[in-house]
C-alpha cells in the first residue's frame, strides 16, 4: 500500500506530506482544489511522462517521494526482477529547471522506464481521461490467463516446453536442408562452391609468394639494370674487385708467421669468397629478372583467382580451405540426410500434435473462464445501474500457434438492450466506461499485483442508488487492496475509512493547495456539505449521520 507521498513545488503545491491508510481513502474539496494535482505528482513519481508545467511557478526543483510498505508476495516477486528484494519500497523522483532529472528507487539511481514498470507493480489508476489498458485488445488475452490463475498458467508452461521442443525439431530439420526442394538447393550450391574451390588447388602461402614474385616483375627492367652495373664494378677484368683481393692475400702469405698478419690473410680470403658468392648470386637473379610476359600473365591470372575465392569465402587461403572442408562435410550430410529427416519429421508431427492438443485444453480452459468473467462482470454491471448492458469475451482462432496458443480474444460491450456487442473502445461512454472499470477491478483486484488502485472521480455522471452502489464497490476492493478515490457523491464518500480534506488559500500573493486529515464530525460535516451546500444545515447533517451508520462506519 501506499503509505506516504510527499510533494514538493507541483502546481499549486507547495510542499504536502500525505500519510494514507490501508483501506478505503477519500479525497474531498472543491473544484479545483488540487485533488487531480495529488494524482499528477502520484503519476509522476510512478513514471510518468514528465509534464513540465507540473513545476510550480517561480520554483527551481520540483520532488516527490513516495514510500510502499505491506506488498503482496505476487509484487515482491515481480520487484525481485528489477534486484529490489526489500518489502518496502520507496520511490523518489525531481526535475529542476536546468533539465537535471533524478530518480532512485531504495535511494539506487535507476531509469523512467524501470520506474514505470515498477510503478504498473505497485499502484493500479484509473481516470476517466486517461488511455487505459482495458481498452487495448492485447491486454486481454493477459487479463483472461491472470484470472484463470495455477490452471492456465499450468497448460501454458507445458505449451511451452512442446512449442520450445518443435522450434529444436525444426531448427534440426533446417540444418539437414529443410524440405526436398531446399535440400537439394542446399545440395546443389554446396557441390559447385566444392568443385570451384577444390579446381582451384590452393596452398596456403602461395598468396604471398604470388604477390611477392609479381611485384618483383612489375620492377624487372630497374633490377636488371642495376644488377648490371654491380657486376661491371666487381668483376671488371682491369680492376677485379676479385682479384684485387686474390693478390693482396697472395702478397700476405710471404710474410706469414708475423702477429696478426695470419688474421689479415684469412679475413682476405672469406672477403674474396663472400664477393665471389655475392657476383654469382647477382648473376643468379639477373637471370631470373629477365621479364617473361607469359609468366606475368598466369600469374596475374592465379593471383585475381586467389582474390576472388577470399572474397567468396572467407578472407584467407586458410579459411576458403576451411570453409571448403566444412561444406564437404555438410554436402555428406545432406547425401545421407534420408534416414535422419524421416525420423525428425516425425517427431515433428508428433510434436505438432501434442502442441494442438495443449492449445486446445488452453483454449477450452479460457472459453470456460470467460464465461465466468462475462457473468460476473454483467451482474456487476446491472448492480452499477446498468440494467441491460451485455458483456462477452470475443474469441478468434490464429493462423499458427505460438507460445499463448491460437487464441486471439477481445472484451465485447454493449450498454443497450439490443445493441451490438462492439469493442469497449467504439462502444463505452465515459460514465459507461468508470462503471465497466470499476466492475473489472471489482473482480480481479484480488489477483491482480497491485494494492494500490486510484481512482480519479469515477463517480463522475453519476447519481442517487447507482452512487450508493459504487461506493459499496469501491469498498469491497479494500479487502484486497488498498484503495485512493477523489469524489464529488456523499453516497461513495460515505464508505470512506479515511478522509482528507484538500483547499487552496492565497498565502503571500500565491496561491498553495493545502489538505487536512479529517476525523470525528469532521467527516460528518464534510459529507453533509456534498449533500447541501457550504451551507449545511441539521436536515443534511442528520442525512450524512445516517449515512455513513448505513455504511456501519460509526
Amino acid at each position: 500500500m501506499l503509505q506516504t507521498l510527499s510533494i514538493k513545488n507541483i502546481a499549486l503545491i507547495s510542499s504536502l506530506t500525505i500519510d494514507f491508510g490501508k483501506g478505503f481513502n477519500v479525497l474531498l474539496g472543491e473544484t479545483g482544489a488540487g485533488k487531480s494535482i495529488i494524482f499528477d505528482a502520484l503519476n509522476f513519481v510512478l513514471g510518468a511522462k514528465l509534464d513540465k508545467t507540473l513545476l510550480r511557478y517561480g520554483e527551481s526543483v520540483m520532488r516527490v517521494d513516495a514510500v510502499f510498505t505491506g506488498l503482496k508476495e505476487s509484487a515482491l516477486n515481480l520487484l525481485k526482477e528489477f534486484g529490489i528484494e526489500e518489502d518496502e519500497v520507496a520511490l523518489s523522483r525531481s526535475y529542476s529547471t536546468e533539465g537535471k532529472s533524478t530518480i532512485r528507487i531504495n535511494g539506487i539511481p535507476s531509469s523512467q522506464s524501470v520506474l514505470k514498470e515498477v510503478g504498473e507493480i505497485l499502484v493500479n489508476s484509473y481516470s476517466q481521461h486517461e488511455s487505459i489498458d482495458l481498452l487495448k485488445t492485447k491486454n486481454h488475452l493477459i487479463m483472461l490467463d491472470r484470472y484463470g490463475g495455477e490452471k492456465i498458467s499450468t497448460i501454458k508452461e507445458n505449451l511451452l516446453i512442446e512449442y520450445n521442443n518443435l522450434k529444436e525439431i525444426e531448427k534440426k530439420i533446417k540444418g539437414l536442408g529443410g524440405d526436398e526442394f531446399e535440400r537439394e538447393r542446399t545440395k546443389s550450391l554446396l557441390l559447385y562452391q566444392i568443385k570451384e574451390i577444390e579446381s582451384a588447388n590452393l596452398k596456403v602461402g602461395e598468396d604471398e609468394e604470388i604477390k611477392e614474385r609479381l611485384t618483383f616483375l612489375n620492377n624487372s627492367e630497374k633490377i636488371f639494370q642495376a644488377i648490371s652495373i654491380c657486376e661491371q664494378i666487381l668483376s671488371d677484368d682491369s680492376s677485379s674487385s676479385i682479384n684485387n683481393l686474390q693478390q693482396a692475400s697472395g702478397l700476405l702469405s710471404g710474410i706469414s708467421g708475423f702477429e696478426n698478419i695470419d688474421d689479415c690473410k684469412n679475413r682476405l680470403d672469406s672477403a674474396r669468397f663472400e664477393l665471389e658468392d655475392i657476383c654469382q648470386t647477382l648473376s643468379d637473379i639477373k637471370v631470373d629478372a629477365e621479364f617473361d610476359e607469359d609468366e606475368y600473365e598466369q600469374l596475374d591470372k592465379r593471383y585475381d583467382l586467389i582474390k576472388s575465392l577470399t572474397r567468396k569465402y572467407g578472407g584467407s587461403i586458410e579459411n576458403v580451405l576451411e570453409y571448403l572442408h566444412n561444406s564437404q562435410s555438410q554436402y555428406e550430410e545432406l547425401e545421407n540426410s534420408e534416414v535422419l529427416l524421416s525420423r525428425l519429421e516425425n517427431e515433428r508431427k508428433q510434436i505438432e500434435d501434442k502442441l494442438n492438443n495443449q492449445a486446445e485444453v488452453l483454449s477450452d480452459l479460457r472459453k470456460e473462464v470467460a464465461k465466468e468473467i462475462s457473468q460476473k462482470i454483467v451482474t456487476e454491471l446491472r448492480q452499477l445501474g446498468m440494467k441491460s448492458s451485455n458483456f462477452d469475451v470475443k474469441f478468434s482462432k490464429l493462423n499458427t500457434i505460438t507460445t499463448e496458443g491460437f487464441d486471439d480474444v477481445e472484451f465485447v460491450f454493449s450498454a443497450n438492450k439490443g445493441q451490438e456487442l462492439k469493442s469497449l473502445s467504439k462502444t463505452a461512454s465515459g460514465g459507461e466506461l468508470s462503471r465497466f472499470m470499476l466492475a473489472v477491478k471489482n473482480i480481479f483486484a484480488e489477483i491482480g499485483s497491485a494494492q494500490t488502485l486510484v481512482f480519479d472521480e469515477i463517480d463522475a455522471g453519476i447519481s442517487g442508488e447507482t452512487g450508493n452502489i459504487v461506493g459499496q464497490k469501491l469498498y469491497n476492493i479494500t479487502r484486497f487492496a488498498q484503495v485512493i478515490c477523489i469524489t464529488h457523491l456523499p453516497q461513495v464518500a460515505s464508505y470512506g475509512d479515511e478522509f482528507y480534506y484538500v483547499s487552496k488559500q492565497e498565502e503571500n500573493n500565491t496561491t498553495v493547495t493545502n489538505i487536512k486529515h479529517l476525523e470525528g464530525d469532521e467527516i460528518v460535516y464534510n459529507i453533509a456539505r456534498m449533500i447541501g451546500g457550504n451551507k449545511v444545515s441539521e436536515i443534511a447533517l442528520s442525512h450524512a449521520k445516517e449515512m455513513r451508520k448505513m455504511t456501519e462506519k460509526v
